[in-house]
């Protein structure tokens, strides 16, 4: 899933102010002194603007029962009884692991009522990552983007060798 324009969800965590964009300058009477803009919500360009998106999202999560692995802190888990499901997070970008639909169903559900996104339904590519899953297994291959290091590097037609 994608989570659309997610900076912009997340509450400042400071006062900052802006100058005008230029174009969008609203007129002062003293020409002497400019005017600025007060910020609401984090912006694309800010330090902070990940920190805020992270914690919003950590804070719908734990209140939504997940917890937070504490060996790596982009991987979320929930358990219903038998049912487990899982939520990988990469910035904007997350991924959701579920032992069955109903489960998948329901988190995909929570995290839209909350944040627009967008389902980009089975995962096949993640972050230089091919996937193919079947019945019983999931398949995992870096061969497109290998082929790109070897072009940025022009060695496209070097000799392959077998790893051990």
């Amino acid at each position: 899933m994608d989570v659309k324009t997610a900076y912009l969800n997340a509450p400042i965590d400071c006062e900052i102010y802006m100058e005008q964009a230029e174009g969008f300058e609203t007129p002062n009477s003293d020409e002497n002194e400019r005017l600025v803009y007060k910020l609401n919500k984090s912006l694309y360009g800010l330090k902070q603007s990940g920190r805020n998106w992270n914690m919003l999202l950590h804070k719908c999560l734990i209140e939504n029962n997940f917890t937070q692995s504490s060996v790596d802190h982009c991987v979320y888990r929930k358990e219903v009884g038998e049912k487990k499901v899982f939520v990988l997070i990469w910035v904007d970008d997350i991924i959701l692991a579920a032992s069955d639909n109903e489960i998948m169903n329901e988190t995909k559900m929570m995290l839209q009522e909350r944040f627009k996104m967008k389902d980009l339904g089975k995962l096949s590519y993640f972050l230089g990552i091919e996937f193919e899953q079947g019945d019983g297994f999931v398949k995992m291959s870096q061969k497109r983007y290998l082929s790109k290091v070897l072009e940025r590097f022009h060695m496209s037609n070097c000799k392959p060798r077998n790893t051990p």
